[in-house]
């Protein structure tokens, strides 16, 4: 039977479909041309027979999605009808779904645990809007080589479920209350995401009852444990199976937005802020501005009444005022003031001793003629190794204007926590629009800043943005890069 779309048929007059990518029960996705942007990009259109009932749900996907900004889901670009036919724009990844990963065998522990922490990080972001995604699964997990993303918010849960309704989802990462009625929870998402950890560790589902490998450590197999209990209120949340899992596997999660203001529930899950949504372009938050080494971890904020991490000083210590008697300002004062006699009695000596070097100088006998010792020569300098390489791509160019993506790479052995990227345009070109950042522009000079959840970037790691810019006819790029205030490589 002949689909609804075929190759080079043109969606809202923009996006020319070019060849299947993937088939799922209601839709297909496939590869596109975005003919503004000059851009690839991945389309969902459904399959011949597609019940009208199913064009809200497909439009409730792409608000659910576009409506989460996080880098561990999915971007969606665009949603429109065509011929009555709705479709979603979502961006184009490249690598493979953890479900085609584990048809060659399970993942070393550490590899799922980095995996499943990162989904609980963008379920976390779901939960924290209101979504539920009631269908996670290894399928709709896809493995890229700049990090994991969630896809498919196609039967998302953001509100009261009707009664009677169907329990959607797929059977065997369904948790049990699911099946007995109960309206669906984050609690039901973490469930999912247990049977998904289970099967990344064994290569076999929750149903088969396998056994964990010897190697995997008692945290990771005690969480796995606690996202299978039957009771929904035993589970952990997302944030605390995402906080859990990364510690273990030894990876960084995106930082948490603020604390919303809002009404808690029994699990602690505040009500979704009234204005969750940040300009991109605004400044950075005033936490997000701390000294490295001082920045809370995921789900990991300091309370009043906490102990603070090592190596971060109290407010009194700060001040001065050290409980311990020793380490603030003022226990060294009161130290000097015990030792002030003696002080008094030396700064008299010197005192003393300076007079005399003076009537020394001023004496008629005094040689008029000596030489201060040579100064010594300056030890040669060597040009320090770039601590960073940036590459500056143009994806595409139309009429006064273009789209670039910039990746940096720390190529350092330390962690680059806040990074400020500058460079100077050759012929006059100004941003317009960037995203994963926010940015200044003072002529052809541009500085770009990172996001909340991009500020880190480990060795060997990198951090990607990308912008829209203003051009008029020439187009070159930036040959010099500084990260910083130091110089990268380019």
């Amino acid at each position: 039977m002949a689909e609804i779309a075929v190759p080079g048929e043109v969606l809202g007059d923009r996006y020319r479909l070019e060849r299947p990518l993937d088939a799922g029960g209601m839709a297909i996705v496939w590869r596109a041309a975005d003919t503004v942007l000059d851009r690839a990009v991945a389309v969902k259109v459904p399959k011949r027979g597609w019940p009208e009932r199913h064009t809200k749900r497909l439009r409730q996907e792409a608000k659910a999605a576009a409506g989460l900004n996080h880098p561990n889901i999915t971007g969606v670009h665009d949603y429109g009808e065509h011929g009555g036919v709705p479709y979603v724009v979502m961006e184009l990844l490249d690598g493979e779904t953890l479900a085609a990963r584990l048809s060659r065998g399970p993942l070393p522990w550490d590899e799922a645990a980095a995996t499943c922490a990162r989904v609980a990080d963008a379920l976390s972001a779901a939960h924290a809007s209101g979504i539920v995604h009631r269908d996670i699964k290894p399928a709709n997990v896809f493995l890229t080589s700049v990090g994991v993303k969630v896809l498919d918010f196609g039967i998302a849960f953001t509100g009261p479920s009707a009664s009677g309704a169907p329990v959607l989802g797929t059977p065997a990462y369904i948790a049990p209350e699911l099946l007995d009625g109960t309206p669906p929870s984050p609690a039901a998402d973490v469930y999912s995401l247990g049977v998904v950890l289970q099967e990344s560790l064994t290569g076999a589902s929750a149903a088969d009852a396998p056994t964990l490998p010897p190697d995997v450590p008692g945290e990771v197999a005690a969480l796995c444990l606690r996202c299978l209990n039957p009771d929904p209120e035993a589970r952990p949340t997302a944030p605390e199976a995402a906080r859990v899992l990364a510690e273990a596997a030894g990876v960084q999660l995106v930082a948490p937005p603020a604390p919303a203001t809002g009404v808690s529930d029994a699990r602690g899950s505040a009500a979704p802020p009234e204005n969750p949504t940040r300009i991109l372009d605004d400044p950075l938050p005033e936490d997000d501005r701390l000294p490295q080494g001082t920045r809370p971890s995921h789900d990991e904020r300091t309370q009043p009444g906490d102990p603070l991490p090592d190596g971060v000083p109290s407010p009194q210590e700060a001040r001065g005022d050290s409980p311990h008697g020793g380490r603030g300002l003022r226990g060294t004062v009161g130290r000097a003031a015990a030792r002030r006699p003696l002080a008094v009695a030396g700064a008299a000596a010197g005192a003393a001793a300076v007079v005399a070097v003076l009537l020394a100088a001023l004496s008629p006998d005094s040689s008029r003629d000596a030489t201060a010792p040579p100064e010594a020569s300056p030890e040669p300098t060597t040009a320090a190794a770039p601590v960073c390489a940036v590459d500056y791509r143009i994806d595409g160019t139309w009429p006064e204007g273009f789209q670039a993506t910039v990746r940096i790479t720390n190529l350092g052995d330390a962690e680059i926590d806040g990074w400020e990227l500058g460079f100077e345009f050759p012929d006059g070109q100004a941003v317009t629009q960037l995203w994963n950042g926010s940015r200044s522009q003072d002529g052809a000079s541009v500085t770009v800043r990172a996001a909340d959840w991009n500020r880190s970037i480990p060795p060997s790691g990198s951090a990607e943005f990308g912008f829209l810019g203003r051009q008029d006819g020439a187009n070159g790029s930036p040959s010099r890069f500084t990260l910083n205030g130091r110089e990268c490589r380019s």
